[in-house]
């Protein structure tokens, strides 16, 4: 079964152009599930059951797993599936019925939820820069992720597939469940507006600037500021109020 994992590994390397650190975090999740269904006498992929990826699931709740881990470990395990059913290893999807845990999409404390409404709603058309706009807006409120976090991310750290964002700060990885609206943004944006940014630049920044650059701090800060002023929203908001608790 490891063998399996491997080649799934090097299957997102080669098609996905993922990043090194999100391979690790594939590789380690994974390896736990086939660690765990070893330990049930599973030890080929043929016989994993809906109930062996049920047992799995309430094995993590005990662990103590937070909910974006064990969310992270979901959209691991649906991507090898269905690999491995694209590859015509298995005939089904064992892992179809999998749900991630709910992760409530909430306003920030320092934000009222009506104005965080009215700054998303800005950003509204099919213009590359608003399609970016709307995305990176989204992706903050969505995973409450850091500004800083979010000018760096790479095209590699974004599954918007199995609907996950995998995180790299100052040493640190993290990954993110995104909601419903966030994913919608973003296959937007991937769809049609990222590469005209680029303008044939080829670079691994997911969110670069009308020069097809690494956006700054202070650059998004511009834009989040624009738009509250468009939204009239009295007062100041900043990227922080946008981040969810």
């Amino acid at each position: 079964m490891e063998n399996k994992v491997l080649e799934y590994v090097e299957y997102l390397k080669k098609t996905k152009g993922i990043s090194l650190n999100t391979e690790m975090a594939y590789r380690r999740d994974l390896m736990k599930l086939v660690k765990y269904l070893d330990a049930q006498n599973v030890s080929d992929v043929t016989q994993i059951t809906v109930t062996n990826l049920n047992s799995y699931m309430l094995y993590m709740e005990k662990q103590g797993l937070t909910n974006t881990t064990i969310s992270r470990n979901v959209a691991s395990i649906k991507g090898f599936f269905q690999y491995l059913v694209r590859e015509g290893i298995l005939d089904e999807d064992v892992s179809s019925t999998l749900t991630s845990p709910k992760i409530e999409r909430r306003a920030p404390k320092s934000a009222s939820k009506e104005d965080v409404k009215k700054v998303l709603a800005v950003p509204n058309g099919k213009t590359p820069k608003l399609l970016r706009d709307k995305a990176m807006i989204e992706l903050l409120y969505s995973t409450g992720i850091m500004v800083e976090e979010l000018v760096g991310l790479k095209v590699g750290d974004i599954n918007t597939e199995l609907g996950y964002l995998q995180c790299h700060f100052e040493g640190n990885q993290n990954a993110y469940p995104l909601d419903r609206q966030a994913q919608k943004a973003m296959n937007a944006y991937l769809r049609s507006g990222r590469d005209k940014l680029l303008k044939g630049t080829e670079s691994d920044i997911l969110f670069p600037n009308i020069s097809g650059k690494k956006m700054s701090r202070q650059g998004f800060w511009k834009i989040l500021k624009g738009y509250a002023a468009k939204a009239g929203i009295k007062g100041t908001i900043t990227p922080s109020m946008l981040r969810h608790s």
